[in-house]
């Protein structure tokens, strides 16, 4: 199927940024791309057909937005346009996140394929190499790990790496979720062996029951807070999370949403004034 990305620049605060992207969201965008002044929203080609009034709408009410282009993406162009433009990404001697037709490197401790596709999670945004820099620092061997927002799976498929007990992925985003499939099985993981890689499709509403020491969250401030209360329940006491997609400034806020639901700051690192904190349940 042919995609359409609407790409567009913008000045908004974070609080009117996830308005606008839900508001997108409502309109039938699929997945999002953001950057510090920029974003890029993936919608099917039959939907942007019938809902580009809808799109006009939402950029006008949270607009002005600048330099906007809306591009036709053909479905059989993905290898020619990601091969001409996608570059991997090297963390000294510790990882390795390239797509397949990149060659490996033999000097990083861990190689991770990525089939990047739509989804978020190539490890070029700052949120996704801050996670990637908190995981070289703690490494999460013999740990049960959640992948809250899992994207592409390059958080949850570097822990596996890492000899985490299991590793759980969980995005609301189909795109992503199918993605997230594609590349656990890439990396030689599956729901068995030699890590147990599960992929479901949905949001803190799957969270039920299940039982972690540890919690990744990549997503948006607003997500976060709002769900801070299902990541807290499932984690077991002296257990991590690590949080991120979200701005420097932003931190009080994450704090003292954290701070409500047991949990308490360790550490934080910045990137671009993007932030990633982590924190510890007591």
């Amino acid at each position: 199927m042919d995609y359409v990305s609407v790409r567009f620049a913008h000045a908004l605060g974070q609080d009117n940024l996830d308005l606008c992207i839900a508001a997108l969201g409502e309109a039938g965008c699929e997945s999002f791309e953001t950057g510090q002044d920029e974003v890029t929203a993936y919608i099917s080609k039959p939907a942007y057909m019938d809902n580009k009034a809808a799109i006009d709408a939402v950029l006008d009410e949270y607009g002005p937005v600048r330099e906007r282009t809306d591009t036709v993406i053909e479905d059989r162009d993905w290898n020619a346009v990601w091969e001409s433009s996608y570059q991997p990404v090297r963390f000294g001697d510790f990882c390795f996140v390239r797509a397949p037709f990149h060659e490996p490197l033999h000097e990083v401790k861990y190689d991770i394929l990525i089939e990047p596709k739509m989804s978020f999670g190539t490890a070029h945004h700052p949120t996704t190499a801050l996670m990637i820099r908190f995981l070289e620092k703690f490494p999460p061997a013999g740990e049960d790990v959640l992948d809250m927002g899992c994207g592409t799976g390059v958080l949850g498929l570097l822990a596996a790496m890492q000899g985490a007990r299991s590793v759980t992925g969980i995005d609301v985003d189909e795109w992503a979720y199918r993605n997230a499939l594609e590349n656990v099985r890439a990396n030689g993981f599956s729901e068995s062996a030699p890590c147990p890689f599960t992929v479901k499709m949905g949001d803190a509403g799957w969270l039920a029951g299940l039982r972690f020491d540890r919690v990744l969250a990549n997503i948006n401030r607003n997500i976060l807070t709002g769900d801070m209360g299902a990541y807290s329940s499932v984690l077991d006491t002296g257990g991590s999370i690590y949080l991120s997609g979200f701005y420097r400034q932003d931190m009080e806020i994450i704090e003292q949403a954290c701070n409500t639901h047991r949990l308490f700051y360790q550490e934080h690192l910045v990137q671009d004034d993007w932030t990633a904190m982590k924190f510890i349940k007591k």
